[in-house]
């Protein structure tokens, strides 16, 4: 990669990080952009939490539940790439490691064994020097990241650490949701009511209405025409009621606009779905007009963009991460 190709990957980063959206879309678009200045196959972006001692993900792409767990738990912390990494305050991939990457455990047990053949971690600083989070990053090619990436990254620790430092999004004590986070307060009979003074889209309502009935906790609205869908979520049932206005509600939905993991396409997320249902590939392909083949390609698809080793497995974080698209 090209140093002028670089920095405009790294603009483009930096343009998904200061819009104004709640912080958790910024970091995912920030992870898409990433792409064109690594390819990565697993990423993710964590906050470091002061008063736990702890990193949180705010978003991530590709890796498995478990790699998660590894590259931002109690573990990482003692890995000898964290200590790397943090004393010099820059991006450091594999190959600048003053060790061998198998003498680190987590590499060694969790990541060389998924493919990873080179990684990174980037730490983010604020102005005043301290810490603030990470972004953790692994490629299936030894040639990547190149230096000009590694440099680019570098550059971008203040305003990562900038975003990563927003307030966390609407919590289960109803405070105030971060811009572009609509609020959408249920009835214990199910009706629906839009908080605020901008606009709620029908087709959001109505979908509610659906998946409320159901019993949904998470789920995905994706209009016709949107480059990116609502993600939609509810608290679990048996959570503290919310009194808004003059309204009693039983629960306050909450949805923000923004990409979805894995950049699962609408169609594949419509192939998911059926997974989810238990619907073999036929079933799924007369359902949605198709032919077998394509569906078992979609399904192929899904597997590697979700991290997952069976159908099963994606059916089942589909459900857990609110993955399943409403219709």
């Amino acid at each position: 990669m090209d140093w002028q190709s670089a920095a405009t990957a790294a603009g483009r980063i930096a343009g998904a990080v200061t819009q104004d959206a709640p912080r958790s879309v910024r970091a995912a678009e920030a992870l898409e952009e990433l792409r064109a200045l690594v390819p990565f196959v697993g990423a993710s972006i964590a906050a470091w939490d002061e008063t736990t001692s702890s990193h949180a993900v705010v978003a991530d792409s590709g890796y498995r539940d478990e790699q998660l767990t590894h590259l931002n738990g109690a573990a990482y912390l003692q890995d000898p790439t964290w200590h790397v990494t943090v004393s010099r305050r820059a991006p450091v991939p594999w190959r600048d490691m003053p060790f061998r990457p198998d003498e680190s455990w987590i590499i060694r047990e969790s990541l060389q064994p998924s493919g990873y053949r080179e990684g990174m971690t980037a730490p983010f600083f604020r102005a005043d020097g301290s810490y603030a989070g990470m972004l953790t990053l692994n490629t299936d090619s030894a040639t990547h990241p190149h230096a000009a990436a590694v440099e680019m990254l570098g550059l971008l620790s203040a305003r990562m650490a900038e975003m990563v430092s927003d307030p966390a999004p609407l919590t289960a004590d109803g405070d105030a949701p971060e811009p572009g986070c609509l609020r959408i307060a249920v009835s214990a009979s199910g009706a629906c009511t839009p908080l605020g003074s901008g606009p709620t889209p029908d087709e959001l309502l109505a979908a509610l209405q659906r998946e409320v009935a159901r019993g949904s906790t998470g789920f995905l609205v994706w209009e016709r025409g949107e480059r990116a869908p609502w993600h939609v979520r509810l608290p679990a049932r048996g959570a503290r009621p919310a009194t808004v206005a003059t309204t009693v509600a039983t629960t306050v939905a909450t949805a923000v606009r923004g990409p979805v993991p894995g950049s699962l396409s609408r169609r594949e997320l419509e192939v998911l779905a059926g997974l989810a249902e238990g619907l073999s590939n036929q079933e799924i392909a007369e359902a949605l007009h198709a032919s077998r083949r394509t569906i078992s390609t979609h399904v192929e698809h899904i597997l590697t963009k979700l991290g997952a080793r069976s159908r099963t497995e994606a059916a089942t974080r589909a459900v857990r991460d609110g993955l399943l698209l409403s219709a």
